[in-house]
């Protein structure tokens, strides 16, 4: 007779109390390189599956619809505009903290993309679904989302 299968709940649990430092260096990736790259010479770049035409951005190694392995081959610069799909306003810092001044946060769709990118708006006090936005560059750019200072009105 197998013994009683544990649940979460009854399960013995044990709590280590202090701190627990963790450092670790973190990769982007073949792809990720290509795209930050292409964020440091303010170029929004995705990439098309050769076999469903399904285009991303930000560009993934592969196809999440057809499974096919996605090459450098298919990096194409896109515009520098997109739609608003949805938006939320936010009031917490992501400590959960208040923040001083609330900000919109929203699902953009690069123009000639398939797919949604999540960032900031900027100068716009309503923003709406559907909305035709652009990015706003940093002077000086590293190779970072925060290249982008935020999404803004065309």
């Amino acid at each position: 007779m197998l013994p009683k299968r544990r649940t979460m709940t009854d399960a013995p649990t044990h709590e280590v109390r202090g701190g627990f430092p963790v450092h670790f260096h973190y990769t982007v990736g073949i792809v990720g390189e290509i795209f930050f790259n292409g964020l440091k010479e303010k170029k929004l770049l995705g990439v098309t599956c050769k076999e469903c035409s399904t285009t991303y951005f930000p560009p993934r190694m592969y196809c999440e619809e057809c499974f096919t392995e996605l090459t450098d081959e298919e990096f194409k610069v896109l515009e520098q505009q997109g739609t608003i799909e949805s938006f939320t306003k936010t009031y917490k810092d992501h400590r959960g903290n208040p923040l001083a001044e609330p900000y919109f946060l929203a699902l953009i769709k690069i123009k000639g993309s398939d797919t949604v990118f999540f960032h900031r708006l900027i100068n716009v006090d309503e923003p709406k679904i559907g909305m035709t936005v652009k990015p706003v560059w940093n002077e000086t750019t590293k190779a970072s989302l925060f290249d982008i200072v935020g999404f803004e009105p065309a």
